[in-house]
């Protein structure tokens, strides 16, 4: 009886390392290298430059980016509650973050630099419902030195600046509407963002782009978190799941379609002559559902939280 029930365990133990073996296999079959990590970009503040630090390695998680402990599109401008982007103000580009210890630093020319903390605490007085696509939700208000200071970049009267805390709600990307049917998930969370927790771009799309405009433009008005090289100019429009290295992984929600933020120059807040680049997207990049807006680059959202990192190999699982 003991050598019977020997020979049935090591059957069964056979049987699943077969299994997990070949399960094993047929992913790796399935996922393609396509090409590598080559930059990562943060935007503290929504509308605002990115970090100047030369970013090696962020961290994914469940609400998107987070570098040096500061995450991706948590703090905000608002207005009566409402959003700030560069539809609303230009000037907003012309706020520079940067990391220094536990604080992160804003700095505008002509301006002192405002200190913030990374994590302010929360204080129920000190949080307030701030609408971000025609959605609510709470957000902490980081008092009257930061509302002034951000008055005076953007020349306007009645502005907030707003932090999107761990501790504090996120919205449901859900919720976003659109005229179009997308792959995003009934539990996504985000807080900024417009969509997704990560938004990719391929250096061949934007070396392609450039080629065809009169003059080449920096990736930054694009706003993406991940750059990949080593791919076909677009082939991000194929991928449904996309892996850094061999844990962390994004999956696909949506064409990222373009506005007018891509024809604000991000250093001097100024249009980008002839309508560029929009008016040379138009001629190629619409297609449908999207009507009139031109699409570049993809919104992921989480499926694998982890490190992504400058040099990863990029594994994608195609579309069908």
């Amino acid at each position: 009886m003991l050598d019977e029930n020997r020979t049935v365990w090591m059957l069964l133990t056979g049987s699943i390392v077969k299994h997990a073996v070949l399960t094993f296999l047929a992913s790796r079959k399935r996922k393609q290298l396509v090409g590598h990590v080559s930059r990562l970009h943060v935007f503290p503040l929504k509308s605002a430059r990115e970090l100047p630090d030369n970013i090696t390695e962020v961290r994914l998680t469940d609400h998107g980016i987070v570098y040096n402990g500061v995450a991706d599109r948590h703090w905000l401008v608002t207005k009566n509650g409402d959003m700030m982007t560069m539809k609303q103000s230009a000037r907003l580009t012309l706020i520079s973050p940067s990391i220094h210890g536990n604080h992160l630093h804003l700095d505008a020319t002509g301006m002192a630099t405002l200190i913030l903390p990374l994590d302010p605490k929360v204080a129920l007085d000190q949080t307030a419902t701030v609408t971000v696509k025609n959605t609510p939700l709470p957000a902490l208000d980081m008092g009257a030195e930061a509302a002034g200071w951000v008055c005076s970049v953007l020349q306007q009267e009645g502005l907030r600046l707003n932090f999107s805390a761990p501790s504090l709600d996120k919205r449901l990307s859900s919720k976003v509407h659109k005229d179009w049917g997308t792959l995003i998930a009934e539990t996504d969370e985000i807080a900024f963002q417009d969509f997704g927790h990560c938004m990719i771009m391929c250096e061949s799309s934007l070396a392609d782009l450039n080629g065809r405009l009169p003059t080449p433009m920096s990736v930054i008005p694009f706003r993406p978190n991940v750059m990949i090289d080593g791919t076909h100019p677009y082939d991000e429009d194929n991928w449904r799941e996309i892996y850094f290295g061999e844990q962390t992984s994004v999956r696909y929600v949506d064409q990222c379609t373009r506005c007018l933020i891509t024809q604000i120059d991000h250093v001097t807040g100024e249009k980008f002559p002839d309508e560029q680049p929009l008016k040379e997207l138009k001629t190629y990049r619409l297609m449908d559902p999207y009507g009139p807006k031109p699409v570049m680059g993809i919104h992921t959202v989480t499926k694998t939280p982890g490190y992504i990192r400058v040099g990863d190999p990029v594994y994608v699982v195609k579309k069908k």
